[in-house]
């Protein structure tokens, strides 16, 4: 398939493109890192395509003529060893994205549009709260990557258990909690473990980035902004998934 760029707004564009894999590896039991391959012209549409920005992966579709969209995060766009990384929760069959990494294999081909922003992941600050479920890792672990040496950062993350943790890079002060749930469709302790944290006094400015669950999401955005009533620009707080519904039916952010 062709590569194709189409102007969405007079400094934005989107990209679409088929990339094949290169590489496959579990990172965790429930973690697959799939590496693609960037050829000449995809490192061209790709040069101003931040590194933890939003995707839309396009899965074919055994029935349907139309392949399933779904969002996810590419992990990291390395130009100089022509290399995308995509990041995937496995959870078996239960999802189509989830069940395409786990059958994916070198030489196999995803369609994937991204778009090009020079916006930074979030916006400067002091101090920073960031907390996420395992489908939050890997913008999470990007953010964090590109922090700063001078700031601040408090890091929750909710995954299914020990074996799952990664090890996060930042030139960043970064402090990072664990919690383990096996079964997040059944309920988190992520919005207590984020409500208990006490924010460093004297921070000129601080700002909570937030991705998890639908009812996780909805219970910290009603906390942060009716009971703390925090502007709306010092936050964002998005659900990438909501419990009982198909992969992709939820998408929700402040």
């Amino acid at each position: 398939m062709e590569n194709s760029i189409i102007a969405q707004a007079e400094k934005t564009k989107k990209i679409r493109s088929a990339f094949t894999v290169k590489n496959k590896q579990y990172l965790t039991p429930h973690i697959i890192r799939i590496i693609f391959e960037i050829d000449d012209s995809q490192a061209e549409l790709l040069a101003n395509v931040r590194s933890g920005s939003n995707n839309k992966i396009f899965i074919p579709a055994e029935e349907e003529s139309a392949p399933l969209i779904r969002t996810y995060t590419n992990r990291k766009i390395d130009l100089e060893n022509r290399e995308l990384t995509i990041d995937f929760v496995a959870h078996g069959d239960n999802g189509p994205a989830s069940a395409w990494a786990i059958k994916a294999n070198p030489g196999n081909v995803l369609e994937i549009g991204m778009k090009e922003t020079k916006r930074p992941l979030v916006p400067d600050a002091d101090f920073y709260l960031l907390a996420g479920d395992a489908t939050a890792l890997p913008v999470i672990c990007a953010i964090a990557e590109q922090f700063p040496s001078y700031v601040t950062a408090k890091i929750i993350l909710e995954v299914a258990g020990r074996e799952d943790e990664l090890i996060l890079c930042s030139a960043a002060d970064i402090s990072v909690e664990w919690l383990h749930n096996p079964h997040p469709e059944n309920g988190s302790q992520l919005a207590e473990a984020v409500k208990s944290v006490q924010f460093p006094p004297g921070v000129l400015k601080e700002y909570v980035y937030i991705a998890a669950e639908y009812t996780t999401v909805h219970e910290l955005r009603t906390h942060f902004k009716i009971n703390l009533k925090w502007d709306a620009h010092a936050m964002n707080i998005c659900s990438y998934w909501r419990a009982g519904q198909p992969e992709g039916k939820s998408s929700e952010s402040t």
